[in-house]
């Protein structure tokens, strides 16, 4: 059971070592309880990918979804990206969504059969948002 003093307070004390081949910061609780990480660049990935698959477990045994963007509660936050791309994935029928961050890749896995889809999506959401510089109501 998890108790308000366990939960998530702020992410603090960022730091960048060895030349900029390792980051440092701390997980503070509620409760006042503390715990500092040290990582390099190259395991910062590995980190997101562990938090997404396990975020996706406990959803799965809630039996529940991620809110979509635009509901009334979003806990999106946004992520400098300095480019995107594509690569073949582990099977035939995976495709890889590439995205450049600062530092490292993150990729997403995506049935290549629905590629195309994807894109088309892609396409008309960029049109969408570009068209005035607006975001959509």
């Amino acid at each position: 059971m998890v108790h308000e003093g366990d939960r998530l307070r702020q992410l603090s004390n960022p730091l960048i070592l060895k030349d900029g081949e390792a980051i440092s910061f701390r997980v503070e609780r509620r409760d006042g309880q503390a715990l500092d990480l040290v990582c390099d660049l190259s395991e910062v990935g590995d980190i997101f990918g562990f938090l997404a698959t396990l975020a996706r477990d406990a959803a799965a045994e809630a039996q529940t979804e991620s809110p979509l963007a635009g509901q009334s509660y979003n806990y999106l936050v946004p992520i400098p990206a300095r480019g995107i791309g594509f690569q073949h994935g582990p099977s035939q029928d995976e495709t890889m969504i590439v995205v450049r961050l600062a530092g490292f890749d993150l990729a997403f896995s995506v049935p290549s059969s629905g590629l195309a889809a994807t894109a088309d999506d892609i396409a008309r959401i960029a049109r969408t948002l570009s068209a005035n510089g607006k975001k959509p109501q």
